[in-house]
């Protein structure tokens, strides 16, 4: 059989198509790579922040609690406490801090890994976050309180009150501040006793101070004392820095503070005639009165103001005088920003949480 010259090319033209179709690689399938499944979100830090309120008066006590299953990081530090205080009837809160020169800066210090079932607990004093005025006026029976722990603003950068364990699983969503549940602050009972019967004719003097004082530093730290004749008759008095003194309770410790000198010999010049309701005042300094060492540590201070004219007698020249002592009915709290010393304070412990117990 004969081919043609075109047939044949027609024929090996096929051919080649038809070998290259079977020797070329058949095209690929493609196939989806499922997406990997979003992260979990950071579990809520499982500390707790509650407040234990006795009275209104004295210490109260701060409890950090970790209810979780893995341990945490937190800032053991009653210094970042923020109170905010709603008295009886008030429309607002009073907010009530620390000083910024008596706050710490950073989260580095007191920086403390809470286990679970473990607390840290720190007591306080909150008359030393609400000194003054309306703040100080609002801690009274039946207030309701609520504390903030930390620093303000939100997001997870430094400084941070709560932070997760490198390598603890699951994590945990840092936090700046921690919020307690309202308490309110209990209902007293004045125990006060009725001042003893006095004759119409004993002199009547009140002594009163500032009700609060803020100090940076004990140098120049002065309490305005003042001296009231509430009776009826003109009383003379020897009202003097060396006839004043101090009983002071701080963070050292109770000291009393005198005039470090007797009161010199009675002159009439020193003797005050306060007429019937009329006052007088002295700005007096501290530090002239107390021990150095009463203000090596920073903080609160009851200082209570007396007058004791007992060693400064005018019988001896004829003044007829009140010889007597005179103490204020509350003391003059004094915060004082930065004592003496430098400042120290124990590593932060956490202790296992108390079980409740059960009753029978």
């Amino acid at each position: 059989m004969r081919f043609t010259t075109m047939g044949l090319w027609a024929v090996v033209s096929l051919a080649s198509t038809s070998a290259d179709a079977a020797t070329s690689p058949a095209p690929k399938a493609r196939h989806k790579v499922p997406a990997a499944p979003p992260a979990a979100p950071p579990a809520p830090p499982p500390v707790k922040l509650s407040l234990q309120i006795p009275s209104t008066v004295g210490l109260w006590t701060m409890h950090l609690t970790n209810e979780g299953d893995v341990p945490v990081i937190v800032v053991a530090d009653a210094r970042l406490l923020r109170l905010e205080v709603t008295a009886r009837g008030a429309a607002r809160a009073r907010t009530c801090d620390l000083p910024a020169d008596m706050r710490p800066q950073d989260d580095l210090q007191r920086a403390l890994v809470l286990a679970p079932e473990h607390e840290y607990v720190e007591t306080f004093d909150p008359r030393l976050y609400c000194l003054r005025g309306a703040d100080l006026a609002a801690l009274a029976p039946t207030s309701i309180v609520v504390a903030r722990l930390g620093w303000p603003g939100a997001g997870s950068s430094p400084p941070l009150e709560i932070a997760a364990v490198d390598g603890v699983k699951p994590d945990i969503a840092p936090r700046k501040s921690i919020e307690s549940e309202p308490v309110s602050i209990p209902d007293e009972i004045d125990e006060s006793s009725e001042p003893a019967h006095r004759s119409a004719d004993d002199p009547k003097l009140l002594l009163s101070a500032a009700r609060a004082v803020d100090a940076e530093a004990p140098n120049g730290l002065e309490i305005p004392v003042t001296l009231v004749n509430e009776g009826s008759r003109a009383v003379v008095v020897r009202f003097r820095p060396e006839t004043i003194g101090f009983d002071v309770i701080g963070p050292g410790g109770a000291q009393r503070c005198a005039w470090p000198a007797l009161p010199a010999a009675p002159l009439p010049s020193l003797f005050t005639t306060l007429a019937p309701q009329a006052s007088t005042t002295l700005e007096l300094e501290l530090s002239a009165y107390c021990p150095t060492r009463t203000f090596d540590r920073n903080g609160l201070f009851l200082v209570r103001p007396r007058l004791d004219t007992r060693a400064a007698s005018g019988a001896r020249i004829g003044v007829r005088a009140f010889d007597g002592v005179v103490e204020t009915k509350a003391p003059t709290l004094v915060r004082l920003h930065r004592g003496l010393a430098s400042p120290t304070a124990p590593r932060p412990q956490a202790r296992r949480t108390a079980e409740p117990t059960e009753s029978p």
